[in-house]
């Protein structure tokens, strides 16, 4: 698979990924992560994880890892991964490794895909998850794409019911989300704080 590092995308192939998964005691995946800050910041809290930002924008990720790089007296989390991907074609190396699946405000392709309860969702989530796995979703609540209603805990919980199911994950909570929970990221804070904005959480574990 594709990672990026401060010194530019490299290979790093199944064996040199797991030597590094064994490291830690388990293993955050966050995906459509942007400008991969969430990631780092989990790092530096609990550098016991394995944290890793998936996004198809290598430019992002390119500064997140610079950012990473650094010393940890500096901002730095030598923990945290970055791997340069599309939440629709997901490296075989990232299969089953999973202990924590995190989707923060999520856009384009993966927002419909959730919104639709399309079957891609469980198949995805079948890939990357360990046995004892969960999921950790927060939607802006304030915007949908084309053709697809405003989600609210009461659309949104029967919808993905099927994929979850299907992942054998169990929905724990779908529910209005106040603003002083937003998650840590830099989208959180640009779209809800100051902002009124509404926000849905939806937490399923296996």
């Amino acid at each position: 698979m594709e990672i990026i590092t401060r010194r530019g995308p490299r290979t790093m192939d199944r064996s040199e990924f797991d030597q590094l998964r064994d490291r830690f005691s388990s293993t955050l995946i966050d995906l459509g992560t942007g400008d991969g800050a969430w990631p780092r910041r989990f790092a530096r809290e609990y550098d016991h994880c394995l944290a890793i930002g998936v996004d198809a924008d290598r430019v992002a990720l390119g500064e997140a890892a610079k950012l990473a790089g650094r010393k940890p007296a500096r901002g730095g989390a030598p923990n945290a991964l970055y791997v340069a991907a599309s939440v629709e074609a997901l490296p075989s190396e990232l299969h089953g490794s999973a202990d924590w699946v995190t989707i923060y405000f999520p856009w384009a392709a993966l927002l419909r895909m959730i919104l639709s309860g399309d079957d891609a969702l469980a198949s995805m989530l079948n890939e990357l998850c360990t046995p004892r796995a969960r999921l950790s979703l927060v939607l802006n609540a304030e915007a949908a794409p084309d053709g697809f209603a405003m989600p609210t805990p009461g659309r949104l919980h029967p919808v993905l019911q099927a994929p979850l199911s299907q992942a054998r994950m169990r929905i724990v909570r779908c529910e209005w989300l106040e603003a002083q929970g937003a998650p840590p990221t830099t989208w959180g804070g640009r779209l809800v704080k100051g902002s009124g904005r509404t926000m849905l959480s939806v937490e399923a574990t296996r």
